[in-house]
């Protein structure tokens, strides 16, 4: 008895030192996500609608301006995540602000209980998307396209993104027409992104 006894203690230590052991390495590779410093950039430029209809949403849009400020940040966070060296984060940097300078650009996740609804991408969608500048003026987009493939690099950048309920787009305007500034605010830019259909109409504001 006293030596069953004995066998069922030592296995008793091996386990717990097992499992510390196990427990220490799961810590040591844990995957931290991305910074808190990235996330608040992210919400910065981020707005978000829900449009109801008796208490049932019709349509939920989450929007980011990708301006110079956001891209700036993610770019820093891209490096840190991915170890980039100064060569190639400067290589990224200058391709990114060559872009910008062209045009206006948006991300956005979209929800609607009706699938056939989230058709943004579709040239006969429901849905018009359109841009009001500071001066009132309406601007159409040159470029909306669904991403066909959330990938984990999207979800984790993007953390408001559920592949599984909505669908998330990329969206450009043409920068040229937003860059008058409005008269006696010299330097201050206001993007109104619209989004309107049969089923409602969103409005999300950026003042730059």
């Amino acid at each position: 008895m006293n030596k069953h006894f004995g066998v069922f203690l030592c296995m008793i230590v091996i386990m717990i030192g097992g499992c510390g052991h196990i427990e220490g390495y799961i810590d040591i590779v844990k995957y931290k996500g991305v910074s808190k410093e990235y996330l608040g950039n992210l919400e910065a430029w981020s707005r978000s609608q829900t449009v109801y209809s008796e208490f049932e949403t019709m349509v939920y849009i989450k929007a980011t301006y990708r301006g110079d400020e956001f891209n700036k940040a993610y770019l820093m966070e891209y490096a840190r995540i991915y170890h980039l060296q100064d060569s190639e984060r400067k290589k990224r940097e200058e391709v990114q602000t060559s872009f910008s300078s062209d045009f206006a650009e948006f991300f956005f996740y979209a929800y609607t209980p009706e699938k056939d609804a989230n058709d943004f991408e579709k040239e006969r969608s429901i849905w018009t998307v359109f841009l009001i500048d500071e001066r009132g003026n309406r601007v159409n987009p040159v470029e909306l396209r669904k991403i066909e493939k959330v990938s984990p690099l999207v979800t984790e950048f993007y953390p408001y993104v559920n592949q599984y309920y909505g669908m998330c787009y990329t969206l450009k305007f043409p920068l040229v027409k937003l860059e008058e500034p409005r008269t006696g605010s010299a330097g201050e830019k206001r993007y109104r992104l619209i989004f309107t259909s049969v089923i409602g109409k969103v409005e999300l504001e950026w003042k730059i």
